[in-house]
């Protein structure tokens, strides 16, 4: 870019905001904030894919926890372990079971 370039482009943006979003983008993110408040349409699953993944990451993160805070004594720890992943898994199912129940109610 030369001086005389340079010099345009500062007179031409001088009173703008330098830390603004440009235009395009501002328009872009309101449309993902609409998108994400929309209420979704069909039916409720109460198994999807995505609860199956935080149902079974969440156990595995679950009985690590357990089986590392339960360690020294080793039958107590994998006790422990299963405990805390069958904790993790009726929460979860609690959880979903009550989005399926407001789900019907808003209809």
């Amino acid at each position: 870019m030369s001086r005389e370039e340079r010099r345009a482009y500062k007179r031409m943006t001088k009173n703008q905001d330098p830390y603004a979003l440009p235009a395009r983008a501002g328009g872009r993110v309101a449309e993902r904030r609409r998108a994400r408040r929309a209420v979704p349409s069909g039916p409720f699953t109460f198994i999807t894919g995505r609860f199956l993944a935080w149902l079974i990451g969440g156990a595995v993160i679950a009985w690590l926890l357990g089986f590392s805070i339960a360690w020294p004594s080793m039958p107590m720890a994998v006790y422990a372990a299963f405990a805390a992943a069958a904790g993790w898994g009726l929460l979860a199912l609690g959880v979903r079971a009550l989005q399926r129940r407001m789900s019907t109610l808003q209809r």
